[in-house]
């Protein structure tokens, strides 16, 4: 009978411990709330173009994120614990570099125009065959529609593992 409590213990442990999300070293678990899941996301604090962060998260075991639903919300909330990082722009995971006008996610779904997600102000997204690249913009981090070659932040995600 000794043994029944600190078995106990070990149980309730092991179960809790589970249910906690595990990221890779680098990467925060981010709650989403709409799909009740959680995500691994890392703020990359090295400049690059689109391409480049593209190429870096995949160094990472990840891709560039694919921000939808309240998944959005929580990853401006991770920006905004870093008061340093407010000014900064982010690369994620869009593109309508097949097809101007169509905006598709790397795993190709489609990425729906207007809001809540695009920056309503300035026609979003604009400048045509000029900003083909989806970020994150600052001080609001809406989408906005960026060219290639600008040298912003990116944010990678992975799945929790």
């Amino acid at each position: 009978m000794q043994w029944a409590a600190p078995l106990a213990v070990a149980v309730a442990a092991l179960c809790f411990a589970s249910v906690q999300a595990a990221c890779p070293n680098g990467f925060t678990s981010i709650d989403d709330v709409s799909e009740g899941t959680s995500t691994c996301i890392r703020l990359v604090q090295s400049k690059s173009t689109w391409q480049g962060a593209k190429a870096m998260c995949e160094m990472f075991g990840a891709s560039l994120a694919k921000l939808t639903g309240d998944f959005h919300q929580a990853a401006i909330e991770e920006i905004r614990k870093f008061p340093e990082l407010t000014d900064e722009a982010f690369w994620i995971g869009g593109s309508d570099e097949k097809s101007e006008g169509s905006w598709y996610w790397l795993d190709d779904d489609p990425i729906p125009l207007g809001t809540p997600h695009w920056y309503p102000c300035n026609n979003q997204p604009n400048h045509g065959t000029d900003q083909n690249h989806l970020c994150l913009y600052t001080p609001d981090f809406f989408y906005h529609s960026l060219e290639q070659q600008r040298q912003i932040y990116s944010i990678c995600q992975t799945d929790t593992i």
